[in-house]
Order: structure tokens, then C-alpha cells, then sequence
């Protein structure tokens, strides 16, 4: 006699992530990276004479100059662009990046890049009858097909219909726009 046994229950994992932009920030990252190792070897500088107790800083040097100066009207304009700059440089470190993906509707999580869309329609369109060539163009919300064709009126509808097809896997279907190429009529 056999034991029972439970229905088995599959696991279905979650979704992958969308993938994101890299950063765009990654040489003015280089450059802060250097001004502010310099900060800190000036710093660093001043510690060690002032833990020695003999010597003067570097940092103490640089104010001793200073001393004596008038105040100018460039520096409060420096000043202020300068702080714009920062506040610019935090925005780019925190904001939001850009998806690099569509996302198809399946339980798998499958990501196509925009240039694999293109592809994708370019061949979905080639396939249909009466058409020549075809060139495609995608954005983040649209998609262009221009369709060369032996001339037959029908034909944009059937390419349209065929890549809409297509385009109805992914979670937000884009725009689709079809035009007849130069010189055809549509």
C-alpha cells in the first residue's frame, strides 16, 4: 500500500527588476573623488602639526594669506553658482534612472531593450506579404514602422495589425504608428 503524498505546490519567484540607466555622473564622481582626497590630505596635514606641536598647517598658511583681502562681487557670484552646481550634482546622484527596458507580460520577468524591439517589428513586418523593406524607430512611449511595399493598399493594414499583434505581449503596449516609405502612397 502507498502513502499519500501532498500536490505538490510550485513556487513561481517574483518578477526581475527592471534594469535602470547606469549614472551619468561616474567622471564628475572621478573629479569630486580627487578635490575632496585633497581636503583631506590638507586635513590630515593639519592634524599631524597640530598633534606634533611644531609647524605650521598648510590649511593655516592659506588663511594667513588671505587675511587682508577686500570682499569682491565675484566671489558672492562664484559662490552662488557654485552652490547651484552642488545642489545640481545631488539631483543627479538621487534621481530617479531611466528604465532601459520594456517589460513583457509573462511570469518570468523577460526585458527587451528598445533596439531589440526594432528588430523584432522590423522582422514581424518584413514577414508580411507584399512588403519590401521596412525601417523602424522606437521610443520610450512609440513605435514607427515605414513600410516599402509593392503598393497594394492593404498592406499598412496588415502590417499594422500583424505588429500590434506582437506588441500586445509587452505590459504597456507603445504607440504604434505605420507609413507608407518615400515615394509610396498609403
Amino acid at each position: 500500500m502507498s502513502t499519500p503524498t501532498a500536490p505538490s505546490t510550485q513556487h513561481v519567484p517574483a518578477p526581475a527588476r527592471s534594469p535602470r540607466a547606469g549614472l551619468a555622473l561616474t567622471s564628475w564622481a572621478f573629479f569630486l573623488a580627487v578635490v575632496l582626497l585633497a581636503v583631506a590630505v590638507l586635513a590630515g596635514q593639519a592634524s599631524f602639526v597640530a598633534l606634533r606641536g611644531a609647524g605650521t598647517s598648510w590649511i593655516a598658511s592659506l588663511a594667513d594669506s588671505l587675511d587682508g583681502l577686500q570682499p569682491e562681487t565675484w566671489v558672492g557670484a562664484a559662490g552662488v553658482v557654485l552652490a547651484l552646481l552642488g545642489l545640481w550634482l545631488v539631483w543627479q546622484a538621487v534621481r530617479p534612472r531611466p528604465r532601459t527596458t520594456r517589460r513583457i507580460a509573462a511570469t518570468s520577468g523577460i526585458h527587451v531593450r528598445s533596439a531589440d524591439v526594432a528588430r523584432w517589428v522590423n522582422a514581424t513586418a518584413r514577414d508580411v506579404p507584399g512588403v519590401l523593406g521596412t525601417s523602424t524607430s522606437v521610443s520610450r512611449t512609440a513605435v514607427r514602422v515605414t513600410v516599402r511595399s509593392t503598393g497594394s493598399a492593404d498592406i499598412l493594414d496588415d502590417v499594422r495589425a500583424e505588429v500590434s499583434h506582437q506588441l500586445s505581449a509587452f505590459e504597456q503596449p507603445p504607440r504604434l504608428t505605420v507609413r507608407p516609405g518615400e515615394g509610396q502612397r498609403s
